[in-house]
């Protein structure tokens, strides 16, 4: 493979020193090949972007006949049909009054977009002092200065790069494991949505723009909140004024058995961040979604702001066909029958495996979290080579994930239930495997 090529978030000396990069040169619905025709579940749906499955000649096709009818159409002054077709097929599959859309090229530049516009309706109302976001643990939404700005800072993605941009604020996320609150307790106290009140009192509720956060964080660890969550956060924005802002980038178009994550806890956010799969990985597309009166303020400002390649034709095309994919395939639903499968399959697998501390997820949002003991629930603590040699068991096995501690899995909707049963047979043998190699384990 070429040495020209960079990759994304890797040491690229020990990518290289483990052998380089997979080439994949083919796919076709959960499973993807490598030049040597080696096939591999990918249980990273790409990265967390592939919803109907790879090789859809329907969607092929729409994008072919869209770039020979027209290959570029600026949203300036002008827009192409496709794009305006997807705004009102967004609007209509949306909760509540989320009715007017911004498209942009990608899910970070649609967290950047949402933050403007978070604060820009604080100035527009005559608020001007409303400039501060409030962030949470274990975050992840984006690489851009502004999305990285709003990740949890230990995750290291402005290490080395320089400060975040100012007014970003932190909060415990819900994290009932490892609860700072409650993880010794019998229920939940909800004291981690309790942070976020105190945080906007400690601040000046007449300071605070937005409260941003996933609905379940992805890459920081599958994090399902409990039920009265996201109705009590609404409720403490609602009464404050402060903007709820739901990153629905990895969450969004059915990964977690319904068409939002929101949907869950019947919660309508004033803007909802969009991306990965609204496309379904064939090609790159973000949205930021909005209430009626968010729009309405705004609607009479001049934003300087976008991008050469928002709503594209053609991404605006696939993501019209990939939608009623989702809708015609019943794949939300799919997606809540299947994760409940690989949990429940998971969890009956590694019931005995003595460095498995808990197996949670929503839908097709699955983390096996790793524990160097049971009764404390201290975590693994694993080293690179640890981690590498967990990704080649489960790469000889046919199987791609992400692997850190806790190991992901995230499928494509489309996966079968066969398919489902051959991740839990490989996903447990891996960590199997990787106890028996701890002396701890011995």
């Amino acid at each position: 493979m070429s040495s020209s090529l960079w990759f994304q978030g890797q040491v690229q000396a020990a990518l290289r020193q483990a052998g380089g990069p997979l080439l994949l040169v083919r796919g076709e619905g959960s499973r993807v090949w490598d030049d040597r025709g080696r096939a591999y579940l990918d249980a990273r749906s790409g990265l967390w972007a592939v919803t109907v499955g790879y090789g859809r000649p329907e969607v092929a096709a729409a994008v072919h006949d869209q770039l020979r009818r027209l290959s570029f159409a600026p949203l300036t002054d002008a827009a192409s049909p496709a794009a305006v077709d997807l705004a009102a097929r967004l609007a209509a599959v949306l909760p509540g009054d989320l009715t007017m859309v911004a498209l942009v090229p990608t899910g970070s530049e649609a967290v950047d977009t949402a933050l403007k516009f978070a604060r820009l309706y604080h100035y527009a109302g005559g608020r001007r002092r409303r400039r501060i976001v409030i962030s949470r643990e274990y975050a992840t939404h984006g690489s851009t200065y502004a999305g990285a700005s709003l990740s949890d800072p230990d995750r290291g993605l402005l290490r080395g790069i320089g400060a975040p941009i100012s007014g970003i604020r932190f909060v415990p996320a819900p994290y009932r494991y490892r609860c700072r609150f409650c993880a010794d307790g019998p229920v939940c106290t909800l004291a981690c949505v309790g942070a976020v009140e105190e945080a906007i009192a400690r601040e000046g509720p007449d300071r605070v723009a937005a409260v941003i956060a996933e609905p379940v964080p992805g890459p920081g660890g599958v994090l399902v909140p409990p039920d009265e969550y996201w109705p009590r956060l609404r409720a403490i924005c609602d009464r404050d004024g402060v903007l709820l802002v739901a990153d629905e980038v990895i969450t969004g178009f059915g990964r977690t058995g319904r068409w939002f994550a929101s949907d869950h806890w019947q919660v309508v956010p004033d803007l909802m961040v969009l991306g990965k799969g609204m496309t379904g990985g064939y090609q790159t597309l973000g949205a930021v979604a909005m209430r009626r009166h968010i729009a309405e303020r705004l609607d009479r400002r001049l934003i300087p702001h976008g991008f050469t390649y928002s709503g594209h034709p053609a991404a605006c095309a696939a993501a019209l066909v990939c939608l009623r994919i989702v809708d015609e395939e019943g794949l939300t639903v799919r997606a809540g029958t299947e994760g409940a499968r690989l949990r429940e399959g998971l969890r009956r697998a590694l019931a005995a495996c003595p460095i498995v501390g808990e197996i949670r997820g929503l839908g097709l949002m699955v983390a096996v979290e790793l524990v160097e003991d049971r009764g404390t629930r201290a975590p693994l603590r694993l080293k690179a080579r640890d981690l590498d040699q967990v990704a080649r068991d489960l790469r000889d096995r046919g199987v791609l994930a992400f692997v850190d501690n806790p190991v992901i899995l995230a499928p494509p909707l489309v996966i079968t239930e066969r398919e489902t049963d051959d991740l839990v047979e490989s996903a447990a043998a891996a960590v199997q495997a990787l106890a028996a190699r701890l002396p701890a384990a011995r």
